[in-house]
């Protein structure tokens, strides 16, 4: 987890959006893992569940995107 830094100037403050950038490309990635082993499911319907975490990765990526500073 990206935890809280002193911000004390600038490079700081890249600093501290560069690692909660990463926290959430790891969320969309582990979300995309759980979504595979999901569909490798053959006991039910998930199509609720499998929405539900395109929507999340959808946001997650969309958050990645405002959060590109460079």
């Amino acid at each position: 987890m990206a935890e809280l830094k002193d911000l004390t100037n600038h490079e700081s403050v890249l600093d501290q959006i560069k690692q909660y950038h990463n926290l959430i490309s790891l969320e969309a990635d582990q979300l995309q893992d759980l979504k595979a082993r999901i569909k490798e499911l053959d006991n039910g319907d998930y199509s609720t569940e499998l929405r539900a975490i395109n929507e999340a990765q959808q946001k997650l990526y969309e958050a990645l995107k405002v959060l590109e500073l460079d």
